[in-house]
């Protein structure tokens, strides 16, 4: 995220003190506590743990006008920065010397440099609830008076911008108008099986944003780092998050040094923020991919994370236009070696990601992803979509997949 030309002070006003009086503290007792040991070889979940409030900034630099949203969870790109700078700090490396030298550096070795993280892979970024993994909602849930519904594909194509005969999402009945999609809320494992059995979850496996984390708004000022005098009219407002009891945000990597600490304090986010970092094994929480029923049509190919990827509104596929008037239009291509054809997708608001980069001192151009949640319909061209689904379950499409971007889960497309 962009550096502001200004410096900006941590002295904020909480807007509302009895509100911020009635909000649970976040206390960070694993932070005190000794860690157990840890062996870092394989795949170790890192869980951060916030000391405090987090901000991390949305894409909009400090100087816009209103209240600068924070996103959560976290960029992954945040996270593995800070992973990456605690191995560093560890390594007792002189940052200087390793951006004069880059890759002939000894570091290079154990964080990479750059973008190119070398031995590194990440997977995420998690939620975790009272050591509960949570998984962001299928936008193909909508809601309306606590009923859920799901959207499914027209029959009958629709001439847009898309092309001529697109198979646009749509609800399955009347009583399902009026409903709404499910944003800011997450699945339990459990309510993530269900979906990808074609299903609906349970009321008990759907967490909403309340249920995680509050929101606090901050006012602070602006200040002349070369006089140490207030920046008189210069007033900002930013908006924090303040995690719940037992919530935490969690990180999945490979190719850790043993080096890596097994607990820590870090810095994380904006505004100095600090979040504890504790080590401990993966226990695959991934729910497993299903079975296909004879009702089975297609697979669907749910977003977990975000995903990088150009012309990302059909996965880089080809478009293929009807031949006839009962056929409709489908993109084709292939992803991890599965050809697919790709019939239609509900995928939410374009997320806006920027951030910092350490390596050459500059904001990092502002990209457009498509947002975890999003649901792509999707049929086997050799109709095994069993194979298909078995080999695309739980694994990574698209551009910067060793941060965690495209990580995608695959489920059942089953007939109307």
């Amino acid at each position: 995220m962009s550096k502001p030309n200004k410096a900006y002070s941590n002295k904020y006003k909480k807007s509302s003190a009895n509100k911020a009086a009635s909000t649970p503290k976040t206390v960070p007792e694993k932070a005190m506590s000794t860690p157990k040991p840890v062996d870092m070889s394989g795949q170790v979940t890192l869980g951060f743990n916030a000391t405090d409030t987090l901000f991390f900034r949305e894409s909009r630099p400090m100087e816009s006008m209103g209240e600068l949203q924070s996103v959560f969870p976290p960029p992954v790109r945040t996270l593995a920065g800070a992973i990456r700078t605690l191995i560093g700090e560890n390594l007792n490396i002189n940052w200087r010397e390793f951006n004069v030298q880059k890759k002939q550096h000894f570091a290079y070795a154990h964080i990479g440099y750059g973008d190119d993280l070398n031995n590194l892979r990440f997977q995420g970024a998690w939620l975790a609830l009272d050591g509960q993994r949570l998984y962001p909602t299928p936008l193909l849930l909508m809601q309306k008076d606590h009923v859920l519904y799901r959207l499914t594909l027209e029959n009958s194509g629709t001439w847009c911008d898309l092309g001529k005969k697109v198979r646009l999402p749509k609800l399955p009945n009347d009583e399902a108008n009026g409903s709404k999609p499910m944003e800011n809320t997450w699945l339990t494992a459990d309510g993530l099986s269900a979906v990808l059995r074609g299903g609906k979850p349970d009321p008990t496996h759907i967490k909403t944003a309340a249920d995680l984390f509050e929101r606090e708004s901050r006012l602070g000022i602006a200040r002349d780092n070369s006089t140490r005098t207030v920046e008189k009219g210069l007033l900002y407002q930013t908006q924090h998050i303040r995690p719940h009891q037992g919530l935490s945000v969690e990180l999945d990597a490979t190719g850790l040094p043993e080096t890596m600490p097994n607990g820590a304090i870090s810095r994380l986010g904006g505004e100095g923020r600090t979040a504890s970092v504790e080590a401990k094994r993966t226990n695959s929480p991934l729910p497993k991919a299903p079975d296909i029923s004879k009702n089975t049509q297609g697979l669907l190919l749910y977003l977990l994370t975000p995903l990088n990827m150009p012309q990302a509104s059909h996965l880089g596929f080809s478009r293929r236009e009807p031949d006839t008037d009962k056929e409709q239009t489908v993109w084709t291509g292939t992803l991890n070696g599965i050809e697919l054809e790709l019939h239609g997708a509900v995928t939410g608001k374009a997320l806006r990601e920027g951030g910092w980069d350490m390596a050459n001192h500059q904001p990092r151009a502002v990209t457009s992803l498509i947002p975890a949640g999003s649901v792509f319909f999707c049929s086997a061209k050799n109709g095994d979509t069993q194979a298909a689904i078995k080999a695309l379950h739980n694994t990574q499409i698209g551009e910067l997949s060793a941060y965690g971007y495209g990580h995608i889960a695959a489920g059942l497309w089953l007939k109307d």
